[in-house]
């Protein structure tokens, strides 16, 4: 009986083992297919993500490539618009230099010592209801537009500064501008302008001028000529002290070619050689007996300007002039008046 029931007790323990065997496999497989939808599910999100990144990636590539597509072609605009800027001011340049080469002085006078103080009284006389009146004083080599401001300058027509540009003096110069182009002209004084400085008033600034006008300098002029020169001394710049005219004779220019020829002018420069050995023969005595001296005025012929350049005993501040002094036909006081002659230029 006992044997019966434990039997029965391991039938029905053995059937209940079964069944929780079965359930569980079960259970197991139900598991597995959700974790392996919920996996099939991540797989199908990364593919998802995988391809939306693809996508904007290949959106930021054809980006790029429209980047550098548009940046070539920018460039190339921009090369393009370089050649024309170029182009277009080579032309610009050229058509200064031609209204520059066109454009011409209204006209030009030299004014002698007393004419040029008259022209002052004249021209200082000028009254403006309103401060339109510019001066400017211009040292050689300065140009106007480092010394008046940019919106001064503006109301100064170009024609106006073009011609100022091309006067390239010694001793510098004055320009006497009305802003309402009624009077428009420089002078060019006989002793260098000092400094450089600018007036926009009721009037023109003149005193600076008379100043240079009424220097009173030691000055020596060399008028050198072949075959005739002059030096002369002027202590206060008024009058000469010393006068001395130097004659050689020197051959005339020879127009024949040949041997003829080279040997003429071979014989003319020994006697130029000569001539201006007399000149500083008697300079040297001079410069003894009057030195020092503020300013040398050098006239004449250029290649005889030059080597009393190089030769010259002492170095005081050195003027060439430009006028056409002829020895033979003038004398001293002529010469003065010459060298203290300012030139007047109308723009």
């Amino acid at each position: 009986m006992t044997d019966k029931k434990a039997s029965k007790t391991e039938v029905a323990a053995d059937g209940k083992k079964g069944l929780g065997t079965i359930i569980g496999k079960i259970s197991g497989k139900g598991r597995l297919e959700t974790e392996v939808e919920r996996l099939a599910s991540r797989v199908d999100e990364l593919e998802l993500g995988l391809q939306n990144t693809k996508n904007q990636l290949e959106k930021k590539e054809a980006l790029a490539r429209q980047a550098v597509a548009d940046r070539q072609e920018a460039e190339s605009r921009l090369n393009q618009e370089r050649v024309r800027t170029q182009t277009l001011s080579h032309e610009l340049d050229k058509m200064r230099t031609e209204s520059q080469n066109r454009l011409e002085f209204r006209g030009v006078e030299n004014l002698s010592p007393s004419a040029v103080q008259a022209y002052l009284s004249k021209l200082s006389s000028f009254r403006s209801p309103s401060e339109d009146l510019l001066t400017v004083y211009l040292p050689a080599g300065t140009r106007l537009l480092a010394i008046v401001p940019e919106k001064t300058l503006e109301l100064v027509e170009e024609e106006t500064c073009s011609l100022l540009d091309r006067l390239n003096t010694e001793t510098g110069m004055i320009f006497f501008y009305d802003l309402h182009r009624m009077i428009s002209e420089a002078i060019v004084p006989p002793f260098p302008v000092s400094s450089a400085v600018w007036y926009l008033k009721d009037s023109f600034e003149t005193a600076p001028l008379e100043e240079n006008l009424n220097s009173s300098c030691r000055m020596l002029v060399l008028v050198l000529h072949a075959g005739e020169s002059f030096i002369g001394f002027a202590p206060d710049a008024r009058v000469f002290d010393t006068e001395e005219f130097i004659k050689s004779s020197v051959k005339e220019k020879h127009s024949k070619g040949g041997f003829s020829q080279r040997r003429f002018e071979r014989l003319r420069e020994e006697d130029i050689a000569h001539h201006m050995d007399k000149v500083f023969e008697v300079l040297d005595k001079v410069l003894e007996e009057n030195s020092p001296v503020d300013f040398v005025i050098l006239n004449g012929d250029t290649p005889l300007i030059r080597e009393a350049e190089k030769r010259l005993p002492l170095s005081p501040e050195i003027i060439e002039k430009p006028a056409d002094i002829k020895v033979e036909k003038t004398g001293g006081e002529e010469i003065l008046r010459m060298v203290l002659s300012s030139r007047r230029y109308l723009l």
